[in-house]
C-alpha cells in the first residue's frame, strides 16, 4: 500500500507536493479524531475517582469542540489538497499520453491494440483519477490511527496495547497475503477488460457489414462471451479474496473479545483501574476499524496499481522520434534512396530509389497492394524504413522530430475521418489559430462553402462521428478545406475522386486545384486520366519500381504503364448488351 503511494507521488510530478501536505493534514486529522475518546477518558477518570464537577464538563466539552474543530480544518484541507491535484495530474497525463500517440508507430494501431489503448485511457485512467486520492487518504488516515491507537493503549496500559499490537501485526500478515492475491488477479481483471473492450469496437465499427451479411447473432454472441468471461474473471476475483478477507477481519473480533476478557479480569483482581476499563469497552470497537477499512481497500487499490502498469506500459512504448530533432526546412523536395520496408515479415518496398524534385507533380501507379500507399506513408514517416534512407528537403526524416516533418505535409486521402464537431473546427484542425474568414476562404477554395451554408447551423453543424452526417463528397471537400488551411509546401493525395460521384468529382477535383498549386505532390493514381500532366510517373510493382518517365514516354514502351493505359481506353468503349441481363462487354 506504501507503494501505491510512492508511484502516485512520482506520477504526481509537480503536484506532488500538494499529495504530500495532504498526508501531513491527514496525521493532524488522525489525531483530532481521537480528541473526543480523550475527553471521554478524562470524564469516566472524573466519574471512577468522584470528582466529577462542572469544569470536568466545561474541560471535556472542549476537548471535543477543539477535536471536531480540528476535524472540519484538517479534512477541508485534504479534500482541497488531494481531491483537485487528482483531477489536475490526470488532464496532464491524458494530454501527455495523446501527444505520445502521434509519435507512436502506425504499427502499434494496427496490431490489435485499440482495445488496450482504450481500457487503459477510458477505464484505467479514470479508475485511478477517482479512487487514487480518497485511497490515500484513508491509507495515511489508517496508518495514523494504527499508530495513535497503539501509543494510546501503551499509555493506559501495556498488557492491553500488546493484545492489540499483536493482533495488529497477524492482521498485516494477512493484508500482505491479500494484496499478493489482488496483483494477480487484477492482472488477469484488466487484460480480461481490454479484450472485452476491443470486442465491443469491432462490433460497434463492423457494426454495417454485421448487419448486411446478417451476422448479428452470430457477432452478438462473441462479444456477450467477452461480456460474460470478463465477468467470470470479476467473480473469481471476490472468491479467490473471501477465505483471506474472512480470515483477516476474524483477527478483529477476536481482538476485540480479547482486549474486553483482559481488561475486566485485570480490573476484577485490581491490577486495572475501572475508567480505564469502560474506556476500553468503548476505544475497543473504534480502535481496530482503520485497519479493517485497509481490507476493503485493498482490491481497490491492486485495480489501480494493475491500471497504472499498463498505463506506464504503454507510456515506455518506443516513440519513432525519440532521437529526432526540430527542423526548419527551407526546400521541399523527396528523395528515396536504396529503401526497403517490410510489415513484419511481410516485405512491402524492395530497394526503392527516386527523387520528387520541389515544385513538382509525381504519380505513383500499380496494381492494389504494390506499395503505393507504403511510399506515401513513409513520407509522413509513420513507420520507419528498415533499409536505405527517405529524405525532405535534403535531410533524413529520421533526424527530425514528427512535428517538424508533418508541419510541412498535408494529406488528403479516400478514407475521410472527421470529428464529432462543427464545420468549422474540423476545418480549423489544419490550422488552430485561423481566423474566421481564413476559414471561410479555404472552403470557398475547396468548394464546400455554398454546401455548409445551406446546411442549418451552417459552420456550427456537428457532423457526428467519423463525419457520419455528410456524404463522401463533402467529407472529402472539408479534408482539402483542412489541407488548404494548412497550407503545407507538401501534399500527399491519394486521389480523392477515386470513389466518388459524378457530380462531386467535378467539385473536388476543382478544390484539389486550389489545393496543390506551387506545391511539391505526390498521388496516388487510380485514374490514370488525372496524371497525364504529371512531371513523372513511377510504376511500383510487387514493392519494386519497374518504369519510370511522363506519360508520354512511358505509353511509347513496352511495360506495365502500357498495358494500364491500353486497358483504361479499352474500357472507354463498354456497353451494356440489351439482350442478355447483366452482361456487359468492354
Amino acid at each position: 500500500m506504501i507503494r501505491i503511494i510512492r508511484r502516485m507521488l512520482k506520477l504526481a510530478d509537480e503536484f506532488a507536493v500538494n499529495i504530500k501536505k495532504a498526508m501531513v493534514c491527514g496525521f493532524f486529522l488522525g489525531v483530532f479524531r481521537n480528541m473526543p475518546i480523550f475527553a471521554i477518558l478524562y470524564i469516566l477518570f472524573k466519574i471512577v475517582n468522584g470528582t466529577i464537577n462542572t469544569n470536568t464538563a466545561f474541560i471535556s466539552g472542549l476537548i471535543i469542540v477543539v477535536g471536531l474543530i480540528g476535524q472540519y480544518v484538517f479534512k477541508y484541507l485534504v479534500y482541497i489538497l488531494q481531491s483537485g491535484t487528482g483531477y489536475k495530474i490526470f488532464e496532464r497525463e491524458r494530454i501527455k499520453i495523446g501527444d505520445r500517440f502521434k509519435r507512436f508507430p502506425m504499427g502499434f494501431f494496427s496490431d490489435g491494440n485499440m482495445g488496450k489503448i482504450s481500457a487503459v485511457i477510458t477505464s484505467d485512467l479514470t479508475f485511478v483519477e477517482m479512487w487514487s486520492m480518497d485511497s490515500i487518504d484513508k491509507v495515511v488516515t489508517a496508518y495514523v490511527n494504527i499508530i495513535i491507537g497503539c501509543i494510546f493503549l501503551l499509555i493506559l496500559d501495556y498488557r492491553l496495547a500488546l493484545v492489540s499490537i499483536i493482533v495488529t501485526i497477524l492482521a498485516m500478515m494477512v493484508l500482505r497475503k491479500l494484496q499478493v492475491i489482488g496483483k494477480k488477479q487484477s492482472y488477469i481483471r484488466q487484460s480480461e477488460q481490454s479484450k472485452m473492450v476491443s470486442a465491443v469496437l469491432e462490433y460497434v465499427q463492423g457494426i454495417s457489414v454485421i448487419k448486411a451479411f446478417n451476422m448479428s447473432g452470430d457477432k452478438s454472441r462473441a462479444t456477450k462471451e467477452a461480456f460474460e468471461k470478463f465477468r467470470d474473471i470479476s467473480l473469481t476475483m471476490e472468491k479467490r479474496f473471501m477465505p483471506s478477507m474472512f480470515l483477516f477481519e476474524s483477527f478483529f473480533s477476536v481482538g476485540i473479545a480479547g482486549t474486553i476478557f483482559l481488561a475486566a479480569s485485570l480490573t476484577l483482581n485490581g491490577s486495572l483501574d475501572m475508567s480505564i476499563m469502560l474506556m476500553m469497552f468503548i476505544f475497543i470497537f473504534e480502535l481496530y476499524l482503520p485497519l479493517k477499512a485497509l481490507g476493503v481497500l485493498t482490491a481497490k487499490l491492486r485495480i489501480m496499481e494493475a491500471g497504472l502498469n499498463r498505463y506506464e506500459a504503454l507510456k515506455d512504448i518506443e516513440i519513432i522520434d525519440e532521437d529526432g530533432r526540430d527542423i526548419s526546412l527551407n526546400k521541399f523536395d523527396i528523395e528515396f534512396k536504396d529503401v526497403s520496408f517490410a510489415y513484419e515479415e511481410k516485405n512491402v518496398l524492395k530497394d526503392i530509389s527516386f527523387k520528387v524534385p520541389e515544385r513538382s507533380m509525381t504519380a505513383l501507379v500499380g496494381a492494389s497492394g504494390c506499395g503505393k500507399t507504403t511510399i506515401a506513408n513513409l513520407i509522413g514517416r509513420f513507420w520507419d524504413v528498415q533499409k536505405g534512407e527517405v529524405l525532405v528537403g535534403g535531410i533524413n526524416v529520421k533526424e527530425m522530430t514528427c512535428d517538424s516533418l508533418l508541419k510541412n505535409i498535408s494529406m488528403v486521402f479516400q478514407n475521410v475521418y472527421l470529428f464529432n464537431d462543427t464545420i468549422l473546427n474540423n476545418i480549423k484542425f489544419g490550422k488552430p489559430d485561423a481566423t474566421d474568414e481564413e476559414i471561410e476562404e479555404a472552403a470557398r477554395k475547396a468548394k464546400c462553402y455554398d454546401f455548409i451554408m445551406e446546411l442549418e447551423d451552417g459552420f456550427d453543424t456537428i457532423v457526428g462521428e467519423g463525419g457520419s452526417t455528410l456524404s463522401g463528397g463533402e467529407k472529402q471537400r472539408i479534408s482539402i478545406a483542412r489541407a488548404i488551411l494548412k497550407d503545407a509546401p507538401i501534399i500527399l493525395l491519394d486521389e480523392a475522386t477515386a470513389s466518388v460521384d459524378p457530380d462531386n468529382e467535378n467539385q473536388i477535383q476543382m478544390a484539389i486545384n486550389e489545393l496543390v498549386k506551387d506545391k511539391t505532390l505526390v498521388v496516388i493514381a487510380h485514374r490514370l486520366s488525372t496524371i497525364r500532366s504529371a512531371d513523372q510517373i513511377l510504376v511500383v510493382d510487387d514493392g519494386k519500381l519497374i518504369q519510370s518517365g511522363t506519360h508520354e514516354d512511358l505509353i511509347q514502351e513496352e511495360g506495365q504503364y502500357n498495358d494500364f493505359w491500353k486497358r483504361r481506353m479499352k474500357a472507354r468503349g463498354w456497353k451494356i448488351n440489351s439482350n442478355v441481363k447483366y452482361q456487359v462487354e468492354i
